[in-house]
């Protein structure tokens, strides 16, 4: 027995390209807002205002269908953030040696 609900939910595939559409309207509203710089806008700001899953934000990037503004010639799709792996080891500061008196 089937009931109604059931019935009316949609395939994975069919929510995951509505999902897409809002995703791809989201990035291109964010990007209008975005600083440009050189004409280059990088993802890592893109990810910062969106809060999108890096995968996703790059998936949708990558199609043909995005609509940049007129100022943005292209998106930089090399990532600045680092991994747990790339963490960065603090240097200590030296401890500046007591003057001398005499």
């Amino acid at each position: 027995m089937v009931n109604e609900h059931d019935a009316q939910v949609k395939s994975p595939d069919t929510i995951d390209k509505n999902m897409k559409v809002g995703y791809k309207l989201a990035i291109e509203k964010a990007i209008s807002r975005l600083p440009v710089k050189n004409g280059v806008i990088n993802i890592d700001s893109i990810w910062a205002e969106t809060s999108l899953p890096y995968d996703i934000l790059a998936e949708v990037l990558r199609q043909d269908d995005l609509v940049l503004p007129d100022n943005v010639d292209r998106i930089n799709m090399k990532s600045n953030v680092r991994t747990k792996e790339e963490v960065r080891i603090p240097r200590r500061r030296r401890k500046k040696k007591p003057k001398e008196k005499g």
